[in-house]
């Protein structure tokens, strides 16, 4: 059956059963990718998948159920497997089904330029990509991972509170990594690029960035460093922040598990530092009109010039708080339940070059990845100690690459001690963007072995 048609055969069954409460959401997702290895194609998928979840408030309990198949008799099943997880649910906290009359501000969240890809044009582009990158230096052995992504989603929201909302969104995306080697020892690098039209990507400009990376790392040099100045890449730095961003979340506050907790209002960073989530980015990754139970979406600076301004609310934890949503409800699918998310969040940029915070750290570490986020980061108390990779700032100037270093501190210092704010603001797979930035007083170690 057609989702619309099912939709409505749902929606008009619960009113006709005097449900107390109801929600219909609906949400569908196309997802193409292809890979290629030494000029063949690897892989291919072109996958579709949708689903639809009910949820109703039966005698002041709200129960919830999913289907995949939209036949007929779905519509019984979802209505009657809803009220019978109502009947035995326990948690008392409050479902709140959204109702209230609000203007939704638009944004861009499809492109049509994307629909027009044709997988010939994909192929042609990452067979050139290949070809191009193996033919930049004959010290690149191998081309790892050439691939490309398009996907599309599409939600709809109604419920019998008067919310009738529908949206659609899609991106595209593309990677590449390498291998080389000088003979004696082999070193791997990647770059990504994210995008709404074809022309967004190029080839050649994604190929010689990821190779000059890769070859940079043969360059070693072994020195001892004592300096705890430092400077972080962008994407490196996003990587950190996406790990500790569930200590923004009010959930998280309220169930004593964020170090934020009681620090609204207060200064919790350097006063250069505002951290924002804006769904209405242009070019956004991550751009929505409503959260995923209706409620507009807002602009947000959740850190402002250095202060806690606000934490990142669905409707239950606004309630527990007596505020209103930020509009931060997620879903993680059609069968998942409502929790938190950020969507574009990223690091206002400051005015300073790389080559100017360079400048300011003289001689130091410039961090280029994180490794063991999963488990040398406390993503409670912020504490980590991460094994990295990086490069030797000599006199003011990027000189060559060091063995593995280590890099230990805490996350809420790190915020404090951030010193300089560069303008190279990028956004990470993830959808977290992050200038590069000058930090103080982290423990960096360098290892001296040949």
């Amino acid at each position: 059956m057609n989702k619309n048609i099912f939709i409505e055969k749902l929606f008009q069954r619960a009113k006709e059963l005097k449900i107390e409460e109801f929600e219909v959401y609906y949400i569908s997702g196309e997802n193409t990718s292809l890979k290629i290895f030494n000029g063949k194609v690897d892989s291919f998928s072109d996958n579709t998948n949708q689903g639809i979840s009910f949820r109703g408030k039966f005698h002041g309990k709200m129960g919830y159920s999913y289907s995949e198949s939209f036949d007929e008799e779905d519509v019984n099943f979802l209505i009657n497997e809803a009220k019978e997880n109502a009947s035995i649910i326990e948690n008392t906290d409050e479902q709140i089904i959204f109702g209230e009359k609000c203007d939704y501000r638009e944004t861009e969240t499809y492109s049509e330029d994307l629909d027009n890809i044709k997988i010939e044009e994909i192929k042609e582009f990452l067979f050139k990509m290949e070809d191009y990158v193996k033919s930049l230096d004959k010290r690149i052995k191998n081309v790892n991972n050439c691939a490309f992504v398009i996907g599309k989603g599409e939600r709809i929201i109604k419920n019998s509170k008067g919310i009738d909302l529908r949206d659609i969104g899609n991106f595209a995306y593309t990677v590449i990594s390498v291998s080389v080697s000088d003979g004696s020892k082999i070193k791997t690098d990647y770059d990504f690029k994210i995008g709404k039209r074809f022309s967004d990507f190029d080839y050649k400009k994604l190929g010689d960035k990821v190779v000059k990376k890769a070859l940079s790392k043969l360059d070693v040099v072994n020195v001892s460093l004592n300096n705890k100045l430092c400077v972080i890449e962008n994407t490196t730095l996003a990587s950190l922040i996406g790990s500790m961003l569930g200590n923004f979340y009010a959930e998280s506050v309220q169930k004593g598990v964020s170090k934020l907790k009681g620090k609204l209002n207060d200064t919790i960073a350097n006063e250069n530092v505002t951290l924002i989530d804006d769904p209405f980015l242009k070019d956004g990754y991550s751009n929505s009109s409503f959260d995923a139970e209706g409620v507009p979406t807002e602009y947000k600076e959740i850190i402002k010039n250095g202060v806690l301004k606000t934490y990142l609310y669905n409707l239950k934890t606004a309630k527990k708080d007596g505020v209103k949503s930020t509009g931060n409800a997620s879903k993680s699918g059609f069968k998942g339940t409502i929790g938190t998310s950020c969507y574009n969040l990223y690091l206002k940029n400051g005015d300073a070059s790389l080559e100017k915070l360079f400048e300011e750290l003289g001689e130091g570490v410039f961090v280029t990845s994180f490794a063991g986020l999963h488990s040398g980061l406390n993503s409670i108390s912020g504490d980590f100690s991460l094994a990295g990779e990086g490069f030797y700032i000599k006199d003011g100037k990027l000189s060559k690459a060091l063995n593995q270093i280590t890099i230990a501190g805490n996350f809420y210092n790190l915020l404090e001690d951030i010193i300089k704010i560069g303008n190279d603001l990028k956004f990470d797979s993830s959808g977290i963007g992050c200038p590069s930035v000058l930090v103080k007083g982290l423990n960096i170690e360098t290892d001296t072995k040949n």
